[in-house]
């Protein structure tokens, strides 16, 4: 894609993901014992599809504030140290998210634009968002406000201009699983914290009852504090970082390159994980013994 960007605006998950711990173990074992459990009726009553891309415009900083430029971004705060210390964030960030996916060949057609207000009050007046949005991805930009939690933010809604930007918007708006999945992985892969309340979760929501991936790759939660969206960022996270590190990241760049190119999940799958099986199903059997062993 060169210049479409994505207009859906998206506010931060507050939940905190981690990817599962590497292990390896044969793929093609009997996985009866641990099936996946189908979401009930009531609980998809919290569920529902992608939200249409809605303009939802924003106040900038006020005037004074200091601009900070990049080779990917361009970051506005109220000070110069401000500006510079984010900026090595997003560059750092910026880095292992292409060598996490393998898109060493992609670049952004224009730089991202970080915004940073000076607190939460100020942020929620400028933007609209609630409380406890840590931030906010809009256009080509992420707004947040400074704040412990502005790593794992930034590192989550940096996944989804890049991956949106990558497959473009024809083709970013029926696949939530991989981006929130990816965005998920990346926030824990910045933040100890999100590491940690995702491994808690993985735990307690996901391993005792997964969710089927039929429905996994068709479902979109909305909201943020529902155990069922709880459980569906967990496990959209956990089986990313499978397929990354159990499928490679060039593996994982194949797979979305194909789908980018109009193959099916199953088609894209098959040539691009080739030691997790021959589709979908087979990699759902996989994961089901990964999260169980």
């Amino acid at each position: 894609m060169k210049n479409d960007f994505n207009r859906n605006f998206r506010t931060n998950m507050a939940l905190r993901r981690t990817p599962l711990p590497v292990r390896y173990f044969a793929v093609f074992m009997c996985v009866s014992l641990c099936a996946c459990v189908p979401v009930s009726e009531e609980m998809l009553k919290g569920m529902a599809p992608s939200a249409q891309a809605v303009e939802a415009p924003y106040k900038g900083l006020e005037p004074g504030y200091k601009t900070y430029e990049t080779a990917h971004f361009l970051i506005k705060a109220y000070s110069t140290e401000t500006a510079v210390s984010y900026s090595v964030i997003c560059e750092a960030d910026y880095n292992r998210i292409m060598n996490d996916v393998g898109l060493y060949s992609f670049a952004p057609a224009k730089p991202y634009n970080i915004v940073v207000y000076k607190d939460l009050a100020e942020f929620m007046s400028k933007t609209g968002q609630p409380k406890w949005s840590g931030g906010v991805a809009y256009g080509n930009a992420i707004l947040i406000y400074e704040s412990e939690g502005s790593a794992a933010v930034l590192a989550h809604e940096m996944t989804h201009l890049i991956f949106n930007e990558f497959m473009g918007l024809a083709n970013s708006g029926g696949l939530k699983w991989i981006n929130e999945g990816l965005a998920v992985y990346e926030e824990t892969q910045a933040s100890w914290q999100s590491k940690a309340d995702y491994s808690r979760r993985l735990s307690s929501l996901v391993a005792p009852n997964p969710i089927p991936f039929s429905q996994m790759i068709n479902l979109a939660p909305q909201g943020e504090k529902d155990a069922v969206v709880e459980r569906w960022y967990a496990q959209c996270g956990s089986v990313v970082a499978f397929m990354i590190k159990e499928g490679g990241t060039l593996g994982f760049s194949i797979f979305i390159s194909r789908i980018k190119d109009g193959a099916t999940v199953d088609a894209a799958a098959a040539e691009a994980f080739t030691v997790l099986g021959r589709n979908l199903s087979d990699i759902e059997k996989a994961w089901l013994l990964y999260i169980k062993s």
